[in-house]
Order: structure tokens, then sequence, then C-alpha cells
């Protein structure tokens, strides 16, 4: 009965709850019993069969579907590194949105999102990348000739 409350644990109630101290509470007994009626002998199977059946149990609750859909997922997948903006240092581009001091502006044939160091730049101005700051790109405003 202890197992049967066990894998009622593992497979139907997500968490630790009353089926699963249950379960443990009777595999206790059962051994405690087992003592009693058999002596060590007893005991030492008795905790013996408990053991494989409890592994059996686990290795089959982790490869269950069900526990697949209520455990917690830690893989990343879709992530990427960082860019690596060091080689836009010094080329020009236009400011797609009113810089204030945050916004985008087209660089080269890409768009990025740029900041300013305080100062405001209209949108459509023409700007260039004064320094690059871990993943910030700092621009400020030229000077059309």
């Amino acid at each position: 009965m202890g197992f049967i409350f066990l894998a009622v644990e593992f497979f139907l109630v997500p968490g630790f709850s009353v089926p699963g101290i249950a379960g443990i509470a009777m595999i206790g007994f059962g051994i405690y019993k087992s003592s009693n009626e058999y002596g060590s002998s007893g005991a030492l199977i008795t905790v013996s069969v408990s053991v494989v059946v409890a592994v059996i149990l686990i290795r089959a609750a982790i490869k269950s579907r069900i526990v697949h859909k209520v455990a917690l997922d830690y893989s990343q997948e879709g992530t990427s590194a960082v860019n690596d903006y060091s080689g836009l240092r010094d080329q020009t581009g236009i400011a797609l949105s009113n810089l204030r001091p945050s916004g985008s502006a087209r660089i080269g044939e890409n768009n990025y999102d740029v900041v300013t160091d305080g100062e405001y730049i209209e949108e459509k101005s023409d700007i260039v990348v004064a320094k690059i700051e871990g993943t910030r790109i700092v621009v400020t405003h030229i000077e059309r000739r």
C-alpha cells in the first residue's frame, strides 16, 4: 500500500502532500512489522525490496510525461550570446526616432537601440557612434555639411 500511495504522489499529485507522507509512513510500518515478525533478516529483506521498488518507481516517474508537465524546465533554448558592437565605433548613421536620450537609429544596414550622453537629438538627424559601453551604443549628433 505504501508504494501505491507513493505512485499516486509521483504521477497524479504535484508536490509533496498526504499521499507521499502516507506512503512513506506505510513503508516504514511495513519494515517495522517485518522486523518484529521475522527478525533482522526479515527487516533487511524488506528494506532491500523497498529500495529496489523505490528506485524503479522514481525512474518511471522521471521518464513519465505527466511529471514533465508539472515539473519546471530549466533548459535555455533559443538564447544567444550578446552581440559585439565594438565594430560600430566611429560609424555614422541616422536617428530613426527622437533620441531623448534613448531611441533607435540606423547605422550601416541595421537598426539599433542607441542612447546619447544626455543631449536631445531629433529624428532624421545625422549621428556618429561615439563609444560602446558593453551593450550600450552611445551616439552624438553631427552637423550636416
